[in-house]
């Protein structure tokens, strides 16, 4: 079910494909995944950063007593 379906006037079956106003919430749809998609990499690597250092500081072999 499409978004506009229910409040558009003008709506049809198929209106979508040519339509203007669908195509431009399409288009910001996309750029907002894309804004996530960035936050979400950037994070990603620096949290893989901070594993890696966290990993570093571990001792690498048990003391014994």
């Amino acid at each position: 079910m499409l978004p506009c379906q229910i409040i558009c006037a003008a709506y049809y079956s198929g209106c979508h494909k040519s339509c203007p106003y669908w195509k431009r919430f399409q288009q910001e749809q996309k750029e907002r995944r894309q804004i996530k998609k960035r936050y979400l990499d950037h994070y990603m690597d620096q949290c893989a950063v901070e594993m890696r250092q966290y990993r570093a500081m571990q001792p690498r072999y048990p003391t014994r007593p």
